[in-house]
């Protein structure tokens, strides 16, 4: 009779609905559902599901959480902290993370997925980390490079598998590309006659392709790498920008921002232009304007919005607060760190 009652009192959500709850939870805690039954397995690994969970990610309050280095040494310790931006200005360290040992170079970043290599010089062995999941892979570029060659890495997600591609850009040269999914490198791509230099590192993901700004003779160009078909393309700037203008680019609210001096090629005003949604929109719009501004603009980095406040780093060991409406910069108590 209890057997017969506790068949009777057994319940099943639909699909749909566990899909809603698990898109709420944490990476860490999906790697153990993923263990409860081959359909939550499947659902998990669908690639629409990760994009679906990753912009679930962007949009809600996480996006105050920070991973970096905290200290004078970041860039020989093994040690990341994630920390959190609290309403007083202050930052708050929730978790310590140890990364792999002997690699604490950080080449690139995607969706809380670190590049790193033990080697800046070289950069011949890889680590891809996640800090939340604790999962590592390694591998090692198959060419040999002269060390005084620029390189540029870049890291994405493949389209197709659902898994992470890195870029590695051989400036002026040709460029390779490494599947996670099958573990293998593409032939080198040549820039044959085309000129291709990099006048800004690090790169920024958004829309799912990684924007580089890079030099055509005369002007700047802002290209980016289109994972669906492992080509470097040219994005159309603002037309509002001149060739001349040396230009930053950043990502806020999710989107490609590009930033300039606001007087020119001189003075502390600091513009700050956002792109429409998606790689195929070149929509471009005025998103604000920073006066008294108190660096240089290669010294100034926007990092992400804090509610309707702009998280900045100054100097590469400061942080302060741009509040628009106040047209005001607060500081923050810790200020010595660097964040990815």
């Amino acid at each position: 009779m209890a057997a017969k009652h506790s068949k009777r009192g057994t319940s099943f959500l639909p699909l749909e609905i566990i899909e809603t709850i698990l898109l709420n939870l944490p990476a860490k805690s999906l790697l153990r559902f993923k263990t409860v039954s081959k359909s939550w397995n499947t659902m998990i690994s669908d690639p629409a599901f990760v994009e679906n969970h990753l912009h679930r990610s962007k949009t809600s309050s996480s996006r105050n959480l920070l991973l970096g280095k905290l200290g004078f040494s970041h860039d020989n310790s093994e040690d990341y902290s994630l920390v959190k931006i609290d309403k007083d200005r202050k930052l708050r360290t929730l978790q310590l993370s140890e990364g792999p040992r002997g690699f604490n170079v950080v080449l690139s970043y995607c969706d809380g997925v670190l590049l790193l290599t033990n080697d800046r010089t070289t950069c011949m062995d890889f680590v891809l980390w996640n800090p939340s999941t604790g999962t590592r892979a390694t591998f090692r570029f198959p060419y040999e490079v002269n060390t005084v060659s620029q390189k540029i890495y870049g890291l994405c997600h493949d389209p197709r598998t659902g898994g992470l591609k890195v870029v590695v850009v051989v400036c002026s040269n040709y460029y390779t590309v490494y599947s996670c999914k099958n573990k293998s490198w593409t032939r080198k791509k040549e820039f044959g006659d085309t000129s291709f230099l990099v006048v800004y590192d690090p790169h920024v993901f958004v829309d799912g392709v990684f924007y580089l700004l890079s030099m055509d003779p005369g002007r700047y160009l802002i290209t980016y790498f289109d994972p669906v078909d492992d080509e470097i393309k040219i994005l159309r700037k603002p037309e509002i920008l001149a060739d001349r203008l040396w230009i930053y680019m950043a990502d806020l609210k999710g989107r490609l921002c590009v930033y300039c001096n606001g007087n020119g090629d001189r003075g502390n005003a600091i513009r700050i232009l956002i792109k429409g949604e998606g790689v195929g929109n070149n929509h471009w719009e005025e998103l604000i304007t920073m006066a008294n501004v108190p660096t240089d603009i290669w010294f100034f980095k926007p990092l992400c919005f804090v509610k309707n406040k702009i998280l900045i780093q100054l100097y590469g060991l400061r942080l302060v607060l741009y509040n628009p409406s106040e047209k005001t910069f607060e500081k923050f108590d810790i200020e010595r760190s660097s964040v990815y």
